[in-house]
């Protein structure tokens, strides 16, 4: 059963709140906790499933003590929203899983044959839209284009200059992207079709300069979206659509059809 609540602000803690309502809403770890299935050997994941559970009500003040780092000063001052994200897959292998991208590395000399392919993976995907207002299939399509490096020197034929390319090999449950322009803007719609993968918009995190908040819904798609802001909640019709300039993150979830 989903849930809807808002959460204490501490010290500047929107940051925290705005990234744990964007993952509240990931219907896996919604089940989860309700099945009460969360790792008991994770410290994480019990302080993340005792905030789900209680509603904001326990698990915060424990919460900040196992995320706090000198660069995420949880309960202690602001922070950033999708580099919390990223330390909970990087602390809770569950939603690791489900969040995280194959993606390979290439790079090929513009003089000679040498070619190199390095696999890798990543959980969130990183959007510089080139123009204001361009859609997130566009912006996908502009980061994985090949980059040519006229300083790189070529260890086969000592040559310079090479073409340097992201290769997307497998998508994840969940997409996160993030945009890193405060410039330009990203047009996002409620449903992204990726290698003809239909994805559902479940979350979008904003920051205003000083201020974290979250769009979010639950899922299926058809959930009413809710404004979470600290603790005060904001429900709008299942139909609206909440385009957001100040928006940092997108999060996407696979439609199983």
């Amino acid at each position: 059963m989903t849930k809807s609540f808002g959460l204490r602000n501490k010290n500047g803690s929107c940051w925290i709140n705005a990234a744990l309502q964007s993952v509240f809403r990931i219907p896996d770890l919604q089940e989860r906790f309700a099945d009460g299935e969360e790792d008991t050997n994770n410290v994480v994941e019990v302080c993340l499933a005792e905030v789900w559970g209680s509603k904001g009500e326990e698990g915060l003040k424990d919460f900040y003590e196992c995320v706090k780092t000198s660069t995420m000063p949880a309960g202690e001052g602001i922070g950033d929203s999708h580099e919390l994200i990223e330390f909970l897959c990087d602390k809770i292998p569950f939603l690791d899983k489900l969040m995280r991208f194959k993606v390979a590395s290439s790079i090929k000399c513009n003089n000679c044959d040498y070619n190199e392919m390095k696999p890798d993976t990543m959980n969130e995907f990183s959007i510089t839209p080139s123009v204001k207002k361009q859609s997130v299939s566009d912006a996908i399509t502009a980061a994985v284009q090949p980059v040519t490096i006229p300083d790189w020197t070529c260890e086969k034929c000592k040559k310079k200059g090479c073409k340097k390319q992201l290769l997307l090999a497998e998508f994840p449950q969940v997409m996160m992207f993030h945009q890193t322009s405060v410039n330009t803007t990203v047009s996002y719609t409620p449903v992204l079709v990726v290698n003809k993968v239909r994805y559902a918009l479940f979350s979008v995190v904003c920051f205003t300069g000083g201020h974290w908040f979250t769009w979010g819904r639950d899922l299926p798609p058809g959930q009413p979206w809710v404004r979470f802001d600290d603790t005060h909640l904001q429900t709008f019709a299942a139909n609206y659509m909440p385009h957001d300039d100040r928006m940092r993150l997108l999060m996407y979830y696979r439609i199983n059809e």
